[in-house]
């Protein structure tokens, strides 16, 4: 069997698919902010960089202990359910990453995070389509997830 020029297995996953992960909410973040703060619009997208840079190291500070904590042992039962690799990271990541967005975002707001994500109105007194917007960044969140997960999975499987 020929050996991949890629890095493969489990530690190689668990070091690049959060790190990954969290490039990805990053850019989703900054993106969200360029689309809805009409000042962040004003501002080019190459000054954001070094802003993206220090958010990432930021946002490893959660997506790793997600990785660990939440990620890896519903990733061990799915896959002890045989269920289908692909799904088992899918909900695996996507679960962590909520989790590290929450956490992440609970962390820039504290216990008004409710409010600030919804613009000081109850979510649900929102109507669906301005409650769906509200929750964009905890989306943001569960779909860069989901995307590590596939990550580390694809990684975990060329170690094999």
């Amino acid at each position: 069997m020929r050996q991949s020029a890629y890095p493969g297995g489990m530690l190689a996953a668990f070091v690049i698919a959060p790190a990954s992960a969290a490039a990805l909410a990053v850019l989703g973040l900054i993106g969200h902010l360029y689309i809805t703060d009409p000042a962040a619009a004003d501002v080019p997208l190459a000054d954001y960089a070094s802003m993206a840079v220090s958010v990432w190291i930021s946002a490893l500070m959660f997506a790793y202990p997600a990785a660990i904590a939440l990620f890896a042992p519903l990733w061990l039962i799915l896959r002890g359910l045989r269920l289908w690799g692909g799904f088992t990271a899918l909900v695996a990541g996507g679960a962590a990453g909520l989790v590290a967005m929450l956490a992440y975002l609970y962390r820039i707001y504290g216990g008004d995070l409710e409010t600030q994500l919804t613009g000081g109105v109850p979510l649900g007194e929102l109507p669906l389509a301005d409650s769906l917007f509200s929750l964009a960044l905890p989306l943001i969140g569960v779909v860069s997830g989901a995307v590590g997960g596939l990550i580390f999975t694809s990684l975990e499987r060329a170690g094999r």
